[in-house]
């Protein structure tokens, strides 16, 4: 019993944590409103990669990140710039006629997306912290005692699966509601997309510029 609720919590944890709004959703929307479902399934998958390689980072130390303040500084700077090259490649197609048929090399390729979904997701270290408040919740509830390798692996399967979970759901959900959006309407959400991925752009640098700072100081 404390076996299958031990998975089940891990997967709770996993698609609850999905669902902030941030710039990996963004560009699924974006794919999905735009009749290009595959790439965003792309996305979720590129995403989800980069958040369980974080669970494994976090669940056996391979790297400190968090301990280094001056990675977590350029790793926004990072996030930055991605989060920039995609707002121009959004502003770019958001004055097509039709917006179900946009030629964006990113929008389309699935290689691509699966980069942009890693690239999202991977800019964001600070995903350690979360596996490793999982760990001490489903310590506290008292479901796990000790953390082998075969639990560390079941933890990360089953949040994973969580976050792919949300994802995937999310992008069906903006597929099939398309249909009943019009040409213009899904034009306007084209360009608001653009709009939050630059102020989610300026953020990233905003905050990344005051951490450096703060170390030369």
């Amino acid at each position: 019993m404390n076996g299958f609720l031990f998975i089940f919590s891990t997967y709770i944890m996993g698609y609850l944590t999905a669902i902030p709004i941030g710039a990996t959703q963004i560009e699924i929307a974006k794919r999905s409103f735009n009749n290009q479902l595959r790439a965003a399934y792309m996305v979720v998958l590129g995403s989800v990669c980069s958040d369980v390689m974080y669970g494994f980072i976090a669940m056996f130390g391979v790297v400190p990140f968090l301990e280094n303040k001056t990675v977590v500084a350029y790793f926004g700077l990072l996030a930055a710039a991605i989060l920039l090259v995609l707002a121009f490649f959004t502003f770019k197609d958001g004055g097509k006629a039709n917006m179900q048929e946009l030629n964006s090399p990113i929008l389309k390729s699935k290689r691509l997306s699966f980069v942009v979904g890693f690239m999202l997701a991977v800019t964001n270290p600070m995903m350690i912290i979360w596996w490793l408040i999982g760990e001490k919740f489903i310590r506290e509830l008292g479901l796990i005692r000790n953390f082998t390798t075969v639990t560390i692996l079941l933890f990360l399967t089953a949040g994973g699966l969580g976050l792919f979970s949300y994802l995937f759901t999310l992008s069906n959900i903006l597929y099939r509601t398309k249909r009943f959006i019009s040409k213009e309407i899904m034009r306007k959400v084209n360009y608001g997309f653009g709009v939050v991925l630059v102020l989610l752009s300026f953020y990233f640098l905003i905050s990344s510029l005051r951490g450096i700072l703060h170390l030369h100081t």
